[in-house]
């Protein structure tokens, strides 16, 4: 019996096992084509080559491995690139890489059982066949690994490549591109574009633990930073996303649907998100100009329903009359001081209790008894504030126009504007 000595194999070991690779590869394809479906199929034009050249290179390049030094790693550099070809083609056929490792298994199975058999058969000794076993085995890992590296790296471009298309259909959502170029990105990026879509800021002076986090990270790429982001808020990676200097814009599909005002609401949890209204994906850059003007008017203090909380998410939704009024404050400011003089001259404290009953008398159509209750005060106190309210309006409170204008400029909150005339220069 032969055995290994030094870490060597018997010299004519090679030449044994040489002799079985006449045969070797068709086996190890059929095996393979029988045993892991993905690769059931005919042995045709690049994908036959690949399969067959990856074959070939694994049984010679192993011959040369136990040829040299057993006793180490295999020296995979000259045959490396091979098998990272072949995991970048398995990602890019759609494959997952189990597929393809369980392929090596399946042939590692089958050329061990004939090369253990022709060892056998030219003398090697139990311990030796241990060795070559070791050998082989430690060769599949070898180049297991080198096909992990590949299809880690066509994975890595891909996603990186997706992420730009991401970028793209971000920026031109949010500047309005053309519905053609759009559809056209969407279909580069495989992103199905949604029938309803709402556009999301995320102001980047927010001051929280989030903007502290993407301050640390200034020295990053902006998408790596919008990535960081979607990570953090557990938004799906393949969200059309851009960033206008410090703020972070997103766009997420069906945010009306059962669920998701509870989801968005989870997700953008302190970030003072603004939330636009659903609209068509064509209207994308509607959306986010009614949140980019919410945002101004939250900060210019002049919504005066927007959530107060540090963090709080704004649905632009929720807040559409507070909105129309601010799109022209000096308008409506105007408005509330025709409609308010009668209470001019009065002690603050009075005229504030008049606008209030006014608005609630507004409100629920003259019912006293539940605008006491709404106040908390006696029906007779309500009583003599709607004699002075008359008195004050005279026959205007029976105007229906006049009403009208004196509950939208008290719902606007603007019963304590300024009393002084302005002058508007048009």
């Amino acid at each position: 019996m032969k055995t290994v000595l030094g870490g060597q194999f018997p010299s004519d070991l090679v030449d044994a096992l040489r002799l079985e690779l006449t045969t070797l590869g068709d086996d190890l394809i059929a095996a393979i084509a029988r045993e892991v479906p993905p690769y059931a199929r005919p042995m045709e034009g690049s994908f036959g080559r690949g399969v067959r050249q990856g074959v070939e290179e694994a049984l010679l390049r192993f011959l040369t491995v136990v040829d040299t030094d057993s006793s180490g790693p295999p020296d995979l550099a000259a045959s490396h690139e091979i098998y990272v070809r072949l995991g970048r083609g398995e990602f890019r056929s759609g494959r997952s890489l189990d597929t393809l490792l369980g392929a090596y298994r399946v042939g590692a199975r089958v050329a061990w059982r004939r090369l253990a058999e022709a060892a056998r058969r030219g003398g090697l000794d139990a311990d030796g066949l241990v060795s070559l076993a070791e050998t082989m085995f430690a060769y599949i890992d070898r180049i297991s690994g080198a096909t992990a590296e590949g299809y880690a790296q066509e994975q890595s471009e891909a996603a990186s490549e997706r992420g730009r298309m991401w970028d793209r259909l971000g920026e031109l959502m949010l500047s309005g591109g053309s519905p053609t170029t759009i559809e056209q990105v969407a279909r580069a990026a495989s992103y199905r574009l949604p029938d309803v879509i709402a556009a999301v800021l995320l102001p980047g002076s927010a001051g929280t633990g989030q903007d502290v986090d993407d301050a640390e990270r200034v020295g990053e790429p902006a998408r790596e930073r919008v990535d960081h982001r979607l990570r953090c808020l557990a938004l799906p990676p393949d969200t059309p996303r851009t960033i206008q200097g410090e703020d972070t814009w997103v766009f997420v599909s069906d945010p009306a649907g059962p669920g998701r005002r509870s989801w968005l609401e989870r997700a953008l949890a302190g970030l003072d998100a603004i939330v636009g209204p659903a609209v068509p994906w064509r209207d994308a850059s509607a959306s986010a100009a009614r949140a980019a003007f919410a945002r101004k008017a939250r900060d210019c203090g002049t919504l005066p329903g927007a959530p107060a909380g540090p963090g709080e998410t704004l649905f632009t939704d929720d807040h559409l009359a507070e909105l129309l009024f601010a799109r022209d404050p000096e308008l409506l400011a105007d408005l509330a001081r025709h409609r308010l003089a009668p209470l001019d001259g009065l002690p603050a404290r009075v005229r504030a209790r008049l606008a209030e009953t006014l608005l609630l008398w507004l409100r629920l159509r003259g019912q006293r008894a539940r605008i006491a209750a709404e106040l908390q005060v006696h029906p007779q106190t309500v009583r003599y504030r709607l004699s002075q309210l008359r008195t004050l309006f005279g026959e205007g409170l029976d105007d229906p126009d006049v009403r009208f204008e004196l509950e939208l400029v008290l719902r606007a909150g603007l019963a304590h504007a300024p009393r002084s005339p302005v002058t508007t220069t048009i």
